[in-house]
């Protein structure tokens, strides 16, 4: 009698713990390919297009490369510094409505203003 009551509780503790534990055990990597469309304030307004990729908190740029993201509840930003002081690569894009914003410094200034939508999620 007393073995199948210990029984029963080490079943129910057992999948309690498999209950709570495993979705630490299968967390997925949040995935989504981003078209933005907006200007380029550097070449008088000029309709520009950048297509992006964000993995996790993980950015991959066609020209700008992979870099690690900031990310909070509203923003998701980049920013790097030139020994100057001066901006080298910013990148903000807002969460909710989707506007982004890069600047890039290093000889070859752009600025792109734009809003982007997800194109494909996985």
């Amino acid at each position: 009698m007393i073995r199948s009551f210990l029984v029963q509780k080490m079943k129910k503790i057992y999948f309690l713990m498999l209950l709570l534990f495993s979705n630490f055990a299968v967390a997925e990597l949040v995935s989504a390919d981003l078209l933005c469309k907006g200007i380029d304030k550097n070449a008088n307004d000029k309709a520009v297009m950048e297509r992006i990729k964000i993995e996790g908190n993980a950015l991959s740029h066609p020209v700008h490369g992979n870099h690690f993201l900031n990310v909070s509840d509203a923003t998701v930003s980049l920013l790097e510094m030139e020994t100057n002081e001066k901006i080298g690569l910013s990148i903000v894009l807002d969460r909710y409505n989707g506007d982004l914003e890069i600047i890039r410094g290093w000889g070859n200034p752009y600025h792109f203003v734009g809003t982007c939508a997800v194109i494909r999620k996985f």
